[in-house]
């Protein structure tokens, strides 16, 4: 098991966690019984139970008695913003100019690899799962407090030996302007905004007090139907509020 030196429910509540993560385990789907998950893993009843309920707190299962653990069911309410959210040229780090606004200094830290799409992924981008992905993690800061984390995936197929292959490596930034260089302009973006409980690494990086939820905002980039880019972005629910000024086109002119 990954992550050794924590305990074992730990290790095991953290592989199942993403197993949810990844949609190899989705809503309504039961998790295996405490007897092959003792078995999978080696290790006690007790040990299983203790994992299964780490994830019951964290809102990610649930327990039915006689009939089993089951992944449950996310029933965020979720409201589609219209409109030209971006404009043709997003700056490309909206984060730092708002966060050197308010007076604290703005950066951000990022890692890229390649890697293989996991099932989630693979919808979101329309491709198969296992297909080539690059993969940017992020950090961004004001002063030395991390304040929001993003991870984003773009198809290998799309930049792969380009120029912007590497989103912060090339000669532009920013998703708008780096596909644009490859001659795929972006014509429409999609977000869905939802809260849930922080996982471990999120409560240890966003340095969050007990009980605070996060806000997840999954958006992703599209040219025509295509989708180019995805990301998940995640922020401390008690520091942020999501603000969106959507510009109404004018009215055509009366024949």
């Amino acid at each position: 098991m990954a992550h050794q030196g924590k305990p074992a429910y730990q290790q095991i509540a953290s592989d199942i966690r993403q197993r949810i993560h990844d949609g190899e385990l989705q809503a309504g789907d039961q998790l295996p019984t405490e007897s092959d998950l003792m078995e999978e893993y080696g290790v006690s009843r007790i040990v299983i139970r203790n994992a299964t309920d780490a994830l019951q707190n964290e809102g990610l299962v649930v327990k039915r008695q006689g009939a089993g653990t089951f992944v449950r069911e996310q029933r965020p309410m979720k409201r589609r913003i219209s409109g030209d959210l971006y404009g043709k040229r997003p700056v490309s780090s909206p984060v730092r100019a708002a966060t050197e606004a308010s007076g604290r200094r703005g950066e951000y830290e990022s890692s890229t690899r390649r890697t293989t799409a996991t099932k989630a992924i693979a919808e979101r981008l329309a491709i198969d799962p296992g297909d080539e992905v690059v993969r940017t993690s992020y950090k961004f800061f004001a002063d030395s407090d991390v304040i929001k984390l993003s991870v984003s995936h773009e198809p290998l197929a799309l930049t792969g030996g380009t120029p912007v292959e590497h989103p912060e490596g090339g000669p532009v930034t920013g998703v708008v302007p780096r596909f644009d260089l490859i001659g795929l302009h972006i014509t429409s973006v999609v977000e869905e905004v939802t809260a849930r409980a922080p996982r471990p690494q999120e409560t240890e990086s966003l340095k969050l007090p007990p009980g605070v939820p996060v806000i997840v905002v999954t958006r992703t980039y599209y040219v025509g139907e295509l989708p180019v880019e995805t990301c998940d972005i995640v922020v401390a629910a008690h520091q942020y509020a999501l603000s969106y000024t959507i510009p109404i086109p004018p009215a055509e002119a009366a024949e």
